[in-house]
């Protein structure tokens, strides 16, 4: 046995399915269950009962409940205390979704460093569903992703910059001539999407889920050109956020404001109730002094 199994045991109890646990670990299904099917095996006991549509546990699961809650305890209380005896050097781990230039976000760190001098910052760009396992994995101490799906019982955010969902059209679309569109005329348009890694993905399939229909998506890519050249060549539409398409747009791309407003903000995140270097706490005072200036 071994700590991802009790994580993934303890998921699936607060989540109530496989499949929400899955999700919320970001692992397939199959995945997942395969990895509780081998604890139970290596316990030699049934921790769920299966029989039912939604996933209970057995009376040793219930036993079992009690001990994986304290071995992870333990291991959140073993990560802080090792956090203490970290050298605190002046240094940084940031990881960000692909969008600091867009947002003027390398403005931003130029002009931290060039205030702190004496501060390291190591910045990784990720998709945007890795983002927030790998802060805590302790992989960064802080992070710029989308303010979309956030647990804010588990971080703290700083708004960096607001943003809202916009469609974009060739400039031969049908729709070019219109001034404003509503999320559900387009359900019988082509969608050229930003693919399933990013947290666009989903907040599109949610948004277009909210007014009845799921979009028919043609293409699906991770460049951002990608879906303006499409876009452009007037092989489908997209849905895409106002600062991307002000930095991305091209003659044959024209933007169509929507009658919905859909949110996609820009946030500095990090966890609550952990000890951050004190290079981490000077970066998030001087990104609270940039947005309040």
């Amino acid at each position: 046995m071994d700590l991802k199994q009790a994580q993934y045991f303890l998921a699936i109890v607060e989540k109530g399915s496989f499949s929400a646990a899955a999700e919320y670990h970001f692992i397939s299904q199959s995945s997942l269950s395969k990895r509780i099917i081998a604890l139970e095996e290596e316990l030699g006991v049934t921790l769920f009962d299966r029989s039912k549509r939604q996933v209970s546990l057995t009376e040793a699961g219930e036993a079992f409940l009690v001990h994986a809650q304290q071995l992870n305890d333990a291991y959140r209380a073993l990560i802080n205390h090792i956090e203490d005896f970290k050298f605190e050097g002046e240094s940084i781990s940031v990881a960000t979704i692909p969008v600091i230039t867009e947002y003027g976000i390398t403005n931003l760190i130029a002009d931290f460093r060039k205030r702190h001098a004496e501060i390291e910052i190591n910045i990784e760009e990720l998709d945007g569903l890795n983002i927030l396992p790998a802060v805590d994995d302790h992989r960064f101490d802080l992070a710029f992703t989308r303010y979309n799906y956030l647990d804010h019982d588990k971080y703290e955010s700083i708004m960096v910059h607001k943003d809202q969902f916009i469609v974009i059209v060739s400039k031969n679309h049908p729709l070019a001539s219109q001034s404003i569109i509503s999320l559900s005329d387009l359900r019988d348009q082509n969608f050229i999407v930003f693919d399933q890694v990013t947290g666009l993905h989903r907040l599109l399939i949610d948004e277009c889920s909210k007014v009845g229909f799921e979009p028919t998506i043609f293409y699906s890519s991770h460049r951002k050109m990608s879906v303006f050249g499409l876009v452009g060549a007037n092989i489908g539409i997209a849905l895409t956020p106002i600062k991307i398409y002000e930095y991305h747009k091209t003659p044959d791309v024209i933007r169509i404001p929507l009658k919905e407003t859909i949110y996609c903000h820009v946030v500095l995140v990090y966890r609550k109730n952990r000890k951050l270097p004190s290079a981490a706490k000077k970066f998030i005072d001087y990104i609270h002094e940039q947005m309040q200036g």
